[in-house]
């Protein structure tokens, strides 16, 4: 006979241990330390334990999650072309046990943060290229070589990567903040995270229907929402899941391409840095300015393309019950007889 629907929910509710339960509801709960540099694989310990991992799915859709500032895998995949929708890097909580959701986001947050000090560094870099040429003119104004013009045109620019460099200086203390909201200890912000080697990431991945075969057999978390569920939920549950699957396979070939067109762009913008920094050098009027942001940017970029592809691959592990990290190497090429 079908059970009630307040008796399903409460199934579906995360078993709560006595001594957890006791500390939600006194809001005495006392972070473990944090090590100070993290690296992700120390950060993903900290999801057990998490308030949210105490949410029933329900629950956790009153309470979203604030948006990456660097890491929008669905912005980057359709190249800004779509609707923005940052729901769409997340994975449903309906699908996914809640300390898996807790991992992915530290995640996402973990690598937000790298994001975030490449950016800081590369504005740095374009404050001093553009106040170089700044100070030089203002010294040579004095001489009469360079009329006021010319300084409030080079000081208008200067400011105008001047403020991009704060806000640089602010997105590194924003998205720490939220690493450490991710972990649990949002009163300490870590200083400095391990960097991430990624590696080669597998390209060759099963089809559609064996994904959602193995996610259906291997998810226990989902495997018991699904019995708890009535057979129009079960219905509903199963086609959410297809849908996430077929989502994150579409999201994973555009990276395939757009890592090439990331590689041609950076060959493009070196060749092209070089010929701007020979010209600035020789005192010829140049754009090494721009030359450095847009190398910069393709640089950025491509950490942006590996992450996704990264953070893409670690939600389709947690569907299929699988470790979201450390991620799966790709199988040895067999080597063709001669």
């Amino acid at each position: 006979m079908t059970q009630p629907v307040a008796m399903r929910r409460k199934l579906m509710m995360p078993r709560v241990k006595p001594w957890l339960a006791l500390l939600l509801l006194t809001g005495i709960t006392h972070a473990a330390e944090v090590p100070d540099p993290i690296s992700l694989e120390q950060a993903l310990n900290f999801a057990e334990g998490h308030p949210r991992t105490q949410l029933a799915p329900e629950l956790a859709l009153r309470h979203p999650l604030p948006e990456p500032l660097y890491l929008d895998c669905h912005m980057l995949a359709y190249n800004n072309n779509a609707s923005p929708d940052n729901q769409r890097d997340r994975l449903l909580p309906t699908l996914l046990a809640p300390l898996e959701l807790q991992r992915l986001d530290i995640m996402q947050r973990f690598f937000d943060v790298v994001l975030a000090d490449s950016s800081s560094v590369r504005d740095n870099e374009n404050m001093a290229v553009y106040y170089i040429p700044l100070d030089r003119t203002r010294i040579r104004k004095e001489l009469k070589e360079f009329s006021e013009l010319d300084v409030a045109e080079l000081d208008a620019e200067y400011q105008v990567v001047r403020q991009q460099g704060t806000a640089s200086a602010a997105s590194q203390r924003l998205t720490r903040s939220l690493l450490a909201q991710a972990i649990n200890n949002p009163q300490k912000l870590p200083n400095e995270v391990n960097p991430i080697d990624i590696g080669e990431l597998p390209t060759d991945l099963p089809p559609l229907d064996e994904l959602v075969e193995t996610s259906l057999k291997n998810n226990a978390w989902l495997a018991e929402r699904r019995d708890d569920a009535s057979a129009a939920e079960r219905a509903v549950i199963d086609m959410e899941l297809r849908q996430q699957i077929l989502e994150l396979l579409l999201r994973l070939d555009i990276f395939k391409v757009a890592a090439e067109r990331n590689k041609a762009e950076t060959l493009w913008r070196d060749y092209y840095l070089e010929r701007s920094r020979t010209l600035y050098e020789q005192e010829v009027k140049s754009d090494i300015g721009d030359a450095m942001t847009q190398q910069s940017k393709v640089r950025l970029q491509k950490q942006q393309i590996q992450y996704c592809q990264a953070l893409t691959l670690a939600q389709l592990n947690a569907l299929q019950g699988k470790p979201v990290w450390p991620l799966p190497k790709p199988a040895p090429k067999e080597e063709k007889p001669e």
